[in-house]
This record gives structure tokens, C-alpha cells and sequence, in this order.
């Protein structure tokens, strides 16, 4: 009577079964991850050989598959805790304000610069301060229909001023460097 080998015997039972196990793994977990639950299963029932019965092994491996997916579904979402984790620590992206907006308000302070100390002030009352017309009027020490007209002059005044120096930002470096250099 020729005896088999635990080898041939573990193959059999590979051969035998393996499609049933992938079925079942198939039926009840990601596609991606069939492939590996299945290969745990067997490599688990390599390692428990001895405990593998002789006859009818198949409601065993079914048994070593229900706990390896449910080992495999706990695997993966810690894996999905901690990339939450991850997600939720990393610090928030902060580029700072875009470089247009940053030439803006440096033109715009070029600009402000360029103005008298009369305009200057009477744009901070309005813009910083936030006073009323009336209440500017007050500060200036002339009438509310005077501080109106000055505020009105001197937002245009600012905004020829910011004009004149935006344009001159869209002049290429060299342009630039060539044009100072011979005014």
C-alpha cells in the first residue's frame, strides 16, 4: 500500500478546493483582495496541516476563510483610520495670498505713496477710520460737501495713479531696466 505524502496530499486538497474557496472569498470581499485571502487561506491551512481533517476538509477552509476575510475587513479599515488619521493631521495648505493680489497691493501702496498728504488723509478717514462724509468733514475742519468733493478727488487722483504704475508693471524687466536708464 502505497502511502502519500503530506505534500501531494496538501495539493490534492488545493487543487480539489480552491475554486470553492475562491468563490466563496470572491462572493464577500473586494475583487482586488480575493487573490490574497485566498492564498492566506491555504498558506493558513499549510501551517495547520495536522489540524486539517483527512476527510471532508472543505467545511474547515471555508471556516479558515470566514475568519482570514474578517481579518482582511479589520486590516483594512485601520489602514483607512490611519490615513484619516494622517489626512487630519496634516497641516491645512497655506500658500499665502496669490501673487497677483500681493502686485496689487503693492502698486496700490506705490500709488497711495505718490499722493499728497491732503488726499492721503482724507482717504484714511474715509477708508481706514470709516468715518461718514459729515463726520471727515469735521475731522478736515470744512463742510461735509467739501470733504465729499476732496474724497472724490482723491480717489481719482489714486486711481490714475494705480493705473499709470499697473501699466507700467506689464513692461517686461528689460524694457523697464532700458526705459529708466535713459529717462
Amino acid at each position: 500500500m502505497e502511502t502519500v505524502s503530506d505534500d501531494q496530499r496538501f495539493t490534492e486538497i488545493y487543487r480539489e478546493h480552491f475554486g470553492a474557496i475562491e468563490a466563496y472569498v470572491a462572493k464577500r470581499s473586494d475583487p482586488t483582495r480575493t487573490a490574497d485571502v485566498v492564498a492566506d487561506v491555504f498558506l493558513t491551512a499549510w501551517r495547520r496541516f495536522p489540524d486539517l481533517p483527512r476527510t471532508a476538509p472543505l467545511p474547515w477552509l471555508y471556516g479558515v476563510a470566514r475568519r482570514t476575510l474578517a481579518n482582511d475587513r479589520r486590516s483594512q479599515q485601520r489602514q483607512l483610520k490611519l490615513a484619516e488619521l494622517l489626512v487630519d493631521q496634516r497641516p491645512a495648505a497655506d500658500y499665502g495670498p496669490h501673487p497677483d493680489d500681493v502686485i496689487a497691493e503693492l502698486d496700490l501702496v506705490k500709488a497711495f505713496d505718490l499722493l499728497s498728504a491732503n488726499d492721503q488723509e482724507v482717504l484714511r478717514l474715509a477708508l481706514w477710520e470709516e468715518l461718514s462724509i459729515s463726520e471727515s468733514g469735521k475731522a478736515l475742519g470744512c463742510s461735509a460737501a467739501s470733504a465729499r468733493v476732496r474724497l472724490f478727488r482723491a480717489r481719482k487722483r489714486l486711481r490714475t495713479l494705480l493705473a499709470k504704475i499697473s501699466s507700467s508693471q506689464t513692461i517686461s524687466g528689460g524694457d523697464r531696466a532700458r526705459k529708466e536708464a535713459h529717462a
